[in-house]
């Protein structure tokens, strides 16, 4: 795998509190979290997540997909005790999307409203569920997809990393193909651009570093309202 990332503070938010891991040599994992809390304890609780998911998956000791979960949880567990020890932290939390290549199989793991999709074969899918309300209420036939793009609560999250002393996490595991590549963002993109803007710039003839830089300057171009992370990532082997 190759994953190129970037990052942008936006136009509103006195400090970025997204963080992300892309993968150093020999590794073949990534993640973005999008930290939340008052203070700077978003920052805290997304840097905390990040960094625990590199320790546990540096050297993991179980299989790929248990080896995310245990990394996702202990995130949790960890965020969850700082936030009621430190009072500077109360209330802290973070979302967390994280992806682990084994061979030709991409391992998923999900928790809150960053996202991640698949774009091949020249079309864009959101692989992730979002953890919100709004989601919930599509699912349920309450509103529509279309209606859920501007409902008043759309930023509601219903599962974050750090809120509880336990979490569910979704884990996906799909087999991937030579031509795939993977989103993986904030909401700070998502909210902004439509799947068809993402589609169009991941298809244009760009290097990767300027697909990326055009995503956040369009997201900035929107008004930029939260803090934009994005991360590109091919199933080619990084040159040795």
């Amino acid at each position: 795998m190759r994953v190129y990332a970037a990052t942008d503070i936006g136009r509103v938010r006195p400090i970025n509190e997204d963080s992300y891991y892309a993968p150093k040599p020999g590794e073949y994992f990534c993640a973005v979290a999008d930290g939340m809390g008052g203070h700077n304890a978003g920052e805290v609780a997304s840097a905390l997540a990040i960094r625990v998911l590199e320790e546990e998956m540096r050297t993991p000791t179980q299989p790929t997909e248990e080896a995310l979960r245990r990394a996702v949880e202990r995130a949790n567990a960890e965020i969850y005790r700082a936030s009621q020890e430190r009072k500077d932290c109360s209330g802290m939390g973070t979302t967390i999307t994280a992806l682990c290549m084994e061979g030709k199989t991409a391992h998923i793991a999900q928790v809150g409203d960053s996202r991640a999709y698949l774009i091949r074969n020249r079309a864009i899918l959101q692989v992730t569920t979002d953890h919100t309300l709004v989601e919930e209420m599509v699912l349920s036939g309450l509103i529509t997809p279309s209606e859920a793009l501007t409902h008043p609560k759309r930023n509601y999250i219903t599962r974050a990393l750090g809120t509880a002393e336990t979490v569910e996490v979704d884990l996906l595991r799909l087999d991937t193909r030579p031509d795939d590549v993977f989103l993986l963002c904030s909401d700070g993109l998502s909210n902004s651009l439509s799947e068809r803007e993402l589609l169009e710039i991941a298809l244009s003839g760009m290097r990767m570093e300027d697909k990326l830089k055009t995503l956040i300057e369009r997201a900035l171009h929107r008004g930029g309202h939260d803090n934009i992370t994005a991360l590109l990532v091919t199933c080619e082997e990084a040159p040795q």
